[in-house]
């Protein structure tokens, strides 16, 4: 019964586990918010850009739903018949706040009064000049009174009278004109209230809904709204009218969005977890035992969602769609640890852990920083997901060693070979033996250098995922009525209207004089026609000097003369000199009303916030992009758009931050590998892959004709810090086993291409994707991933075969100490692992340890080594006498396998612990006890030193190191309290003894001191030199 509690315990410690994941993944979700607005996926340091996504969320139409109304046939009645129904209905709906064109014909009799009543502030000395002074010539007031006259034998002239009595030379519609910058194609009329397309073929219906359209529950609503109007109106019309309803606006997008990465996601996940598991079933001798891969790689994944909504409140949903990918990778971790584990013999948990720990941690730091890093590149999509990946390749990399090792303590051995012969596939693709692999690479790589050069395509539609429905609907709008990006736009922010028409006041004067520079040919600003205090005052003035005595007498009988011949009579226009004068002014300034605002383009006014108006620019001649930028921009808030400009700097800027995240991240990436290889030759070879890679991805996608997209851009930093895995793993591997037919290097290779297989195909998925970004990121992933691992597998199995042949040196003569001495036995550490490599460097340079070992070994032929550790005694002595061999013994298998490459061809070590011996041939005239018989008991001491007496020569040497308790010195005693914690922590018990119980000991053993002393002034040591005792 006992025997089953441990396993129920781990049972019920997994169940706790799954369910608080779920909870807290739960927990995540519901915190954030779904993000589908891919403007937020633009840099947000750059002025140009920074400056065009301000523009584009505040322009009307951002916020608005248009509708094209078209039919085959030119029936105008039933073109507005049809779009007054739809109107009804939208007003019926309760969806939208306005429809349509609504409020025109309301304010267009109160527009004209105004206009007529306040022309003397309605014009400058300039256009005076140009517009209003060819009008006063006798043939041109002839014609307009003519005009006049004509329009009132048709119904034109109905209640125009008032009018034209004010204003018989039409001043007014020179005012009016300017409206026709707010119209969305040249051309287009006005009939009935409606919006006519200039073949009158189209209608245009404009409503503003009352929620934003990025909230795609609203979306949603009008999505369903336009589907049952569009077939109500083919019902009540019929299908032969061809009347057909093509409605625009961003909650098409954003419902197109979230459809399509919903979608993706599904695939993505299904798709990749299915292949992935048939890879793990082949790959294993259990083949649930490479399902269990999967499993944390999942609870990584839900634990950073968790963990991420701590930190940001939203998430966009490409971050959402890198899921797939992200899962893909995080299995990489526990490919090595279950590879390890699943084994013909029984393994345990933690001794797995120890034995993969240093192998993927490298691999996991390079892994997570590069992500970590996105969130510097600014891209504020790069950066979610480079925090959401970071921690997802974290807790996936912690759940496997410190879980898997308490739910799987031992592991019993499989009973077969896996399904297919992957192994030897492997093997053979990843072995060192021919350089003939290396040239082919260099060879590749030169090819796709010629190819290699970056093309960006900056087109921010490129990033939204809409259905090829909507770009068809789109591209009908910018045909019909005009592409809102061949225009410039000016935001001007007021913090309420008065402030707002100040704002403008001041750009019209700055917006003419781009005018006369030909710089700009049109614009529309509300001071045309609604003009602050400076401005109207300025306009007065003008147009007081305009208006000389003696022009407004010659006009004044001009009028009359012609008036009379026209049949008008003699006081139809006596009002019009007075106007002139500018006698109906009582005051140069007058507010905007808010009434107008809808009209004249200004957004704001219902949330009670700051007021919007969006002014568009018809380049002229002269326009230059970046002087009008720097021009404009920043002046009284103001932000300028232009999409050509735009595209322009987010080409530049993605082509800086290519540079940028490439130079820091692969900078990074070099340094940690540097720092934990601690060696440059590997560091360099573990990176050449990445180079190859991204050469190779470079050259492909020009190849292929697929330009660099911005999500492209976003994941190359990915590409740079997970590339190097696959190298680090070898690199790291060869460190620890030296030898390629090393069963274990067997393991290390089936991971990495377990990894490579199911990364590529976790990201070759959305390389498949119908979302345009994941798409773009899918396809330049996979390549780089690709390459990387082809890399890998070509370039550094057969350096590392060469660099890791044993250095055999000639003999030499050499004082013991000196530097040709220390670089000969630092050659022996060449290329191993940082930690033993640095460790014998540094314990030569500091420990008293090795001066005194010289003057104590003489001349020996074979040495006893007992606690070998990493073989610095070994190394220090078989350098100094070539004729010796050494055979050590230690107890850390990992410190066994470093000893054994140091000592070579010399000797051998051997796992195991004191009282045992190495074994050995003959008899041995050193034996060496080095800062280790703390670590045995009384008993185990004496037997070793009873089992060492039967091994040594008549005239041989025991040579003991040993820590003596003084209690003196602070830095003595600190050094003891950490020997003494570090076998505390290895589960032992250190027993530091005095110099007499050591006599005592070696007494017994039948040994006699032949020589005592401290090892150094401050230290604890004593060295002691025994040798056997005649009888």
């Amino acid at each position: 019964m006992l025997r089953y509690r441990p396993r129920l315990f781990r049972w019920i410690l997994a169940i706790l586990i799954f369910l608080s994941v779920a909870v807290l993944f739960t927990v995540g979700v519901y915190r954030l918010h779904f993000d589908t607005d891919v403007l937020n996926a633009l840099p947000q340091n750059d002025p140009v850009l920074v400056d065009g996504r301000y523009v584009f969320r505040h322009h009307p139409v951002q916020g608005r739903i248009v509708v094209d109304l078209g039919q085959p046939e030119g029936d105008t009645e039933r073109l507005v018949a049809a779009a007054g129904l739809i109107e009804r209905r939208m007003r019926e709906s309760g969806l939208f706040r306005r429809v349509g064109l609504e409020s025109m014909g309301r304010l267009l009799p109160e527009l004209l009064r105004h206009t007529v009543d306040h022309l003397p502030l309605l014009f400058s000395a300039e256009e005076l000049e140009r517009q209003v002074a060819p009008l006063l010539t006798l043939e041109q007031v002839r014609h307009t009174l003519s005009e006049h006259i004509q329009s009132f034998r048709s119904l034109e002239g109905i209640g125009q009278s008032a009018l034209i009595a004010d204003d018989p030379l039409d001043f007014r519609n020179l005012v009016l004109s300017r409206l026709s910058g707010l119209s969305p194609s040249e051309g287009a009329t006005i009939h009935r209230g409606q919006l006519l397309s200039p073949d009158r073929m189209h209608l245009l219906i404009v409503a503003e809904p009352v929620k934003s359209g990025m909230d795609t529950r609203f979306a949603r609503q009008i999505a369903l709204f336009m589907e049952q109007t569009a077939q109500e109106i083919t019902e009540h019309y019929g299908r032969e009218s061809g009347l057909a309803l093509t409605p625009v606006g961003a909650y098409r997008a954003a419902l197109d969005n979230e459809i399509n990465a919903k979608k993706n996601i599904r695939r993505a996940i299904t798709f990749s977890t299915l292949a992935i598991a048939l890879l793990l079933l082949v790959g294993f001798p259990r083949p649930l035992i490479g399902l269990l891969a999967l499993l944390p790689a999942f609870i990584g994944t839900m634990t950073a969602v968790f963990v991420y909504s701590l930190f940001q409140p939203s998430i966009s949903l490409m971050a959402v769609g890198f899921g797939g990918a992200i899962i893909a990778f995080t299995v990489d971790y526990g490919l090595t640890y279950l590879l390890f584990l699943d084994r013909p013999y029984e393994t345990r948990g933690m001794d797995t852990t120890r034995e993969v720990w240093s192998l993927g941690f490298l691999a996991m730091l390079c892994t997570a920083t590069s992500f970590a890093y996105l969130g510097f590149s600014g891209f504020p999509d790069l950066a979610e997901i480079g925090l959401f990946a970071a921690l997802a390749v974290i807790f996936t990399y912690i759940f496997f060693h410190l879980v898997y090792p308490v739910i799987f303590p031992v592991m019993p051995p499989a009973k077969r070979e896996p399904l297919l012969p992957l192994q030897r596939f492997v093997n053979r693709l990843t072995s060192s033996r021919s350089l003939g692999k290396v040239y082919g690479a260099v060879l590749l790589g030169l090819i796709m250098l010629c190819f290699a050069r970056p093309e960006f395509n900056v087109n921010p539609d490129s990033m939204n995922a809409v259905t090829k429905e909507t770009l068809k609907a789109e591209q009908l709008i910018r045909d019909i009525w005009g592409d809102i990006f061949s225009k410039v736009y000016i935001l001007v922010e007021g913090g309420d209207a008065r402030d707002l028409q100040r704002k403008c006041d001041r750009l019209t004067v700055l917006l003419n004089r781009e005018v006369e520079g030909k710089r700009i040919s049109r614009f529309f600003v509300p001071s045309l026609i609604f003009p602050g205090e400076e401005l109207a005052g300025s306009n007065l003035g003008d147009w007081k000097r305009f208006w000389s005595p003696e022009r407004r007498k010659n006009l004044k009988d001009m009028l009359a003369a012609e008036a009379r011949l026209l049949g008008f009579s003699a006081e139809a226009f006596d009002s019009f000199p007075e106007r002139i004068a500018g006698g109906q002014i009582s005051q140069a300034k007058f507010d905007l009303p808010e009434h107008f605002a809808g009209l004249l383009g200004i957004s704001g006014i219902d949330s009670g916030s700051h007021r919007f108006f969006v002014a568009a620019l018809v380049p002229g001649p002269q326009y230059d992009a970046g002087v009008f930028f720097r021009a404009f921009s920043g002046i009284d808030s103001a932000r300028v758009f232009d999409p050509t400009f735009f595209g322009e700097r987010l080409g530049s800027v993605m082509m800086s931050a290519f540079i940028r995240m490439a130079v820091i991240v692969g900078g990074i990436t070099a340094l940690l590998t540097f720092i934990i290889l601690c060696d440059w030759r590997l560091a360099l070879l573990a990176l050449l892959p990445t180079v190859f890679a991204m050469i190779c991805t470079l050259g492909t996608l020009n190849l292929l004709g697929e330009p660099l997209g911005v999500p492209v851009v976003m994941v190359s930093v990915v590409i740079i810090g997970m590339g190097v895995v696959y190298s680090l793993y070898f690199v790291r591997s060869y460190q620890r086993y030296f030898q390629d037919d090393h069963p274990a290097m067997g393991l290390v290779r089936m991971s990495v291409f377990l990894s490579f297989a199911t990364t590529f195909l976790g990201v070759a998925v959305l390389a498949l994707s119908d979302n345009a970004m994941l798409r773009n990121a899918g396809l330049g992933l996979a390549l780089g991933i690709g390459y990387s691992f082809l890399g890998a597998v070509l370039i550094v199995p057969p350096l590392l075969g060469r660099i890791f042949i044993p250095v055999t040196l000639p003999d030499e003569p050499f004082a013991p100490g000196s530097a040709r001495h220390l670089a000969r036995v630092f050659t022996r550490y060449r290329h191993l692992d940082g930690y033993p490599r640095l460790f014998a460097r540094f314990k030569i340079m500091i420990d008293p340890m090795f001066p005194r070992l010289a003057d104590f070994v003489k001349s020996p032929q074979v040495i006893i080594d007992i606690g070998t550790g990493f073989g610095v005694p070994a190394a220090w002595l078989l350098e100094l006498h070539p004729q010796a061999r050494l055979y050590g013994i230690e107890p850390n298998r990992k410190r066994v396998a470093v000893a054994s490459r140091v000592i070579g061809t010399r000797g051998r070590v051997q796992a195991g612990l004191a009282p045992d011996l190495p074994e050995f041939t003959g008899r041995a005239d050193t034996v060496l006890l080095l800062d280790m018989i703390h670590m045995l008991t009384d008993d185990e001491l004496f037997l070793t030193l009873k089992r060492v007496r039967e091994v040594l020569t008549p005239t041989g040497t025991v040579i003991i190191r040993a820590t003596i308790p003084s209690g003196q010195g602070k830095r003595s005693s600190w050094l003891r309290k950490i020997e003494g914690t570090r076998i505390k922590l290895e589960g032992g018990v250190s027993r530091f003894r005095t110099a007499k119980e050591i006599v005592e000991i070696l007494s017994r053993g039948r040994f006699q001191i032949l020589h005592q002393e401290p090892d150094s002034p401050g230290r604890e040591e004593v060295w002691f030199v025994a040798g056997l005792r005649d009888e």
